[in-house]
């Protein structure tokens, strides 16, 4: 993937791809608000680089514009290889923080969530419906879905 030209290839270099690579948005297909909740929680998420995304509120609305009009909900979005990542020990989930998540990026079209913690799937299939549900909008992380993963094929046994 090439980077766009003018104002909104700036922005990218200077606010997105200290993390993550020019290619990151293509994965997904959102509205204007998702686009924004990303940004926010990029801006919120300390990585091993920085401490949160850099942005300033024009160059936000400059880069949701952009975001929208070439990967917005009617794009079709890039095929992933996703690789799976070996969930250490430090990065397990809390019960809490689990169904934190799952709260977040499930309540609005599942409500209760019962059910989707009454779902028996084992880990391909959990992470095949994820990355699905990421790029229709789903406010998740890919870096959270292992974790996430992790925490639902372990508690399964429990509910």
């Amino acid at each position: 993937m090439t980077l766009p030209e003018g104002p909104v290839r700036q922005i990218v270099l200077s606010s997105c791809t200290t993390c993550h690579g020019i290619d990151e948005y293509g994965y997904y297909a959102m509205d204007r608000d998702a686009w924004r909740s990303v940004i926010e929680r990029m801006k919120a998420t300390p990585s091993g680089v920085v401490q949160g995304a850099v942005i300033s509120d024009v160059d936000r609305e400059t880069l949701l514009d952009w975001l929208v009009a070439e990967f917005g909900p009617d794009a079709t979005p890039f095929a992933r290889e996703y690789v799976v990542r070996e969930v250490a020990e430090a990065d397990r989930l809390s019960d809490a923080a689990a169904m934190a998540r799952l709260d977040e990026a499930c309540r609005a079209c599942h409500s209760p969530l019962e059910p989707i913690l009454s779902t028996e799937l084992d880990a391909s299939q959990w992470r095949k419906t994820l990355t699905g549900k990421i790029a229709t909008g789903v406010p998740l992380l890919i870096d959270e879905v292992d974790p996430l993963i992790e925490w639902l094929t372990r508690k399964r046994d429990t509910w």
